[in-house]
């Protein structure tokens, strides 16, 4: 299962900034298009702050500065790989989500929940974006590995 998940995670990093970028291009960018990247973001953070059990200060909908965004992408996407090196795929983790209730999942639906959970943001920033930019990018799974 790791090489599935830093093979699932290369991509999402790849189509994460591929967005990112055309996102930064785009002539008029609505705050709501704002609002989701920067909710892509944290809710990776807040999410990888479950797995490591480390307490979070990350709201979910946390507003980023546009020029910390690609740093951010950059981070988090490095302490995944570190987690899928040495996480047990398998080990429950109970959390609080942001409502305050109390959940338990393995770490694999957890990872699997990011990555789906990031290209239906994806889907809505390229929604918002449209007619901005010259050229929208395709970031499905397979266009990356083909």
């Amino acid at each position: 299962m790791k090489a599935y998940f830093h093979k699932l995670f290369e991509h999402e990093h790849w189509a994460n900034i591929e967005v990112l970028e055309t996102f930064l291009e785009a002539t008029e960018v609505s705050d709501r298009a704002h609002e989701i990247i920067s909710h892509m973001v944290a809710a990776q953070t807040i999410w990888i702050e479950r797995i490591n059990g480390t307490p979070s200060d990350t709201k979910v909908w946390s507003v980023y500065e546009k020029v910390a965004l690609q740093g951010l992408f950059d981070a988090n996407y490095e302490a995944l790989q570190t987690l899928i090196d040495r996480e047990d795929f398998n080990r429950v983790v109970t959390y609080i989500n942001s409502r305050g209730a109390q959940y338990s999942s393995t770490v694999s639906d957890i990872l699997t929940h990011m990555a789906l959970h990031a290209s239906y943001h994806r889907g809505q920033i390229i929604l918002l974006i449209k007619g901005q930019v010259e050229k929208l990018p395709a970031t499905d799974y397979i266009f990356y590995y083909r």
